[in-house]
């Protein structure tokens, strides 16, 4: 005997529409829930009801170990779809007709509630999803939909045990308990083994410290395909488990399968094999011993003074570190920043070095004394002073820093008057037109100081940043030119030097900002004039920037072409008033005077401006 369970508005369809799909079985209607009835063993409870009424009855079904067969019902999806059951009645129909013994489900509870799909607690608006149209497309209109609630998502505090056994207490921004991987966006990506019969669920602990990761981990979960993250994010603790509890010292909000609920304690727990279905259902799979067991991932959750400060404010944009997490960096930062003896020391003998290299145009010689080189560290300090406004750090990084360069000038241009020698060797050349690339090198090395600093695991690559910002070695060209008397040498190296010191400032800042090592609140007034001295030292950057490449296209036009039937090679060009070009010129015969005069004009006249000719004569064959 087939009962058609339904309710009595739905009495039209169910004739119309299911009636003619069982001309030739025994059946009978019920008006539910007015109408008690009695089945018996062997019959067939076919329900034609919504997910209201399959919540109340389902249960019943299941104490009462009746059969049960599910017809889709235009407001049964979640039923349908956290069931597994087909959308077709005709199919439902030939399953339940077809099948001769009926699929054993596990039934999932909340407060004594059935669950077909999910249980979201907290804020976790930004995971669901349309149940009518579950698609690609629709899971982007809905994130994009919600965005814009991002900055006011905050962390709520629970403590989650099980069986009176505590797990962890931890803040979170939202829970997500489903019995199988298919019930929700988010499981789907981060489930892979799960069954809707292996006696346990799953929970979903989702506690970004920061908005930036969260955006990125959602970006990644909107991947099309529906595939799995190949790990799970460190923010996100997971439990496997029969049955929970999950406790807050307010009223917990919460959804089950989009049903608002409002309770300070949410019980959770597994009826196993409950629920005898007479249908197929996909999520219905053949148990898998290892699978079965518990388990619990929530090592990387927040506790203690994390927690708490997770759940006093709005969820910051970048991640905020804890007291526990910068106090050791603070105490070497600080140590950084005093003058000391030692810093005096290094700072001579770095200079020392770095002067002789210069004069005897040995690269080695320059990159010892740039690892020697301490001022890296005093600047660092400086940077976290800025950014969290500590005026001792800023006072006593400032002076460091100045008794560094103070002391760096002083010994170079001292040795510069010492040795008999002036001239410009490749070496110093190299630092006396500073760029936008010098810029980018030091920006680069700002970020690379503060995070290797930060990072106690990655310390020893200091030595690393030092080379690649190269302070003394400008510094030491700098006092070079005031030995020699040079505005153009001391101007030229010491603009570099500045642009290395304001570049590594601001993004060593900019860096221990994203590590949450300060509000933005508090940095902005120190990276606003940190700003404003790279604006001001960016102007003769890109001055010089443009001079380098009209010298570099004055050099490729020239280089190779003929002139009087002479072959132009080596070209180098270099700024002055006027423009300086030395060339070697490549011919069957030396050249006379006129004829250089000759080629100095047809120069002149290509390039658009006066120019001071060197000239070097080769003869060719």
């Amino acid at each position: 005997m087939l009962y058609i369970l339904h309710h009595p508005d739905d009495r039209e369809t169910v004739e119309n529409d299911i009636f003619p799909l069982l001309e030739n079985t025994e059946k009978q209607t019920i008006d539910y829930p007015e109408t008690e009835f009695e089945a018996g063993n062997d019959d067939i409870i076919v329900t034609y009801l919504s997910d209201e009424f399959l919540r109340e009855f389902l249960p019943k079904a299941a104490k009462k170990n009746q059969k049960v067969g599910i017809l889709p019902h235009p407001e049964n999806t979640y039923t349908t779809k956290g069931l597994g059951i087909a959308n077709d009645p005709k199919e439902v129909i030939e399953e339940i007709l077809e099948n001769e013994e009926a699929h054993t489900l596990d039934m999932l509870y909340c407060n004594d509630i059935p669950i077909f799909q999910s249980v979201n607690i907290g804020n976790v608006f930004i995971f669901t999803e349309d149940h009518q149209n579950n698609n690609f497309v629709r899971e982007v209109y809905t994130f994009f939909k919600n965005i814009r609630h991002l900055s006011s998502l905050s962390h709520n505090s629970y403590v989650i045990s099980s069986e009176d056994e505590k797990i962890i207490h931890t803040s979170a921004l939202g829970i997500i308990v489903v019995e199988h991987a298919l019930s929700s966006v988010v499981a789907r990506r981060l489930v892979s083994e799960s069954s809707l019969n292996d006696g346990m669920f799953t929970v979903l602990i989702i506690s970004p410290t920061n908005l930036l990761q969260l955006i990125w981990f959602l970006l990644r979960s909107l991947l099309p395909g529906g595939k799995q993250l190949d790990k799970t994010p460190s923010f996100i603790g997971r439990l496997k488990i029969a049955n929970l509890h999950i406790k807050n010292s307010s009223e917990i909000e919460f959804t089950i399968d989009g049903e608002k609920e409002q309770a300070k304690e949410i019980s959770l727990r597994v009826e196993p094999e409950s629920l005898c279905l007479a249908q197929a259902s996909k999520y219905c799979t053949e148990k898998d011993e290892a699978n079965l067991k518990k388990s619990n991932k929530t090592d990387t959750l927040p506790t203690g003074e994390k927690r708490e400060e997770l759940t006093k404010r709005t969820l910051p944009i970048f991640p905020r570190a804890t007291t526990e997490e910068f106090q050791e960096l603070f105490k070497v930062l600080r140590e950084n920043s005093k003058t000391t003896s030692i810093y005096v020391v290094m700072m001579i003998l770095s200079t020392l070095i770095a002067t002789f290299g210069l004069f005897a145009d040995s690269s080695p010689v320059i990159i010892g004394a740039m690892i020697l080189a301490p001022i890296i560290s005093p600047i660092v300090s400086f940077a976290m002073g800025m950014v969290r406004y500590d005026t001792n750090m800023l006072k006593r990084g400032i002076i460091t820093i100045l008794i560094g360069t103070g002391v760096s000038l002083l010994f170079s241009s001292g040795v510069t008057l010492i040795i008999p020698i002036k001239l410009i060797t490749s070496e110093i050349d190299a630092r006396l037109s500073p760029t936008l690339l010098d810029m980018g090198i030091a920006v680069a090395s700002g970020v690379a100081a503060a995070y290797a600093h930060a990072k106690e695991g990655i310390a020893k690559s200091l030595a690393g940043v030092a080379i690649a910002v190269a302070l003394v070695p400008p510094l030491a060209v700098a006092g070079i030119g005031i030995g020699w008397w040079d505005w153009q040498v001391f101007s030229g190296a010491f603009l570099l030097y500045l642009t290395n010191l304001a570049g590594i400032i601001m993004f060593a800042g900019i860096t221990f900002l994203v590590l949450g090592f300060a509000p933005f609140k508090r940095a902005k007034l120190g990276l606003v004039y940190t700003l404003i001295l790279i604006g001001m030292v960016m102007v003769p950057l890109s001055l010089s920037f443009n001079r380098i490449k009209k010298e570099a296209s004055i050099t490729r036009e020239l280089e190779g072409s003929t002139v009087n039937e002479l072959v132009i090679r080596d070209v180098k060009v270099r700024f002055g008033d006027p423009l300086r070009v030395s060339l070697t010129l490549v011919g069957p015969e030396n050249l006379s005077s006129d004829e250089i005069r000759e080629i100095k004009k047809k120069l002149e006249d290509d390039i658009g401006e006066p120019i001071n000719l060197e000239v070097i004569s080769a003869r060719g064959f």
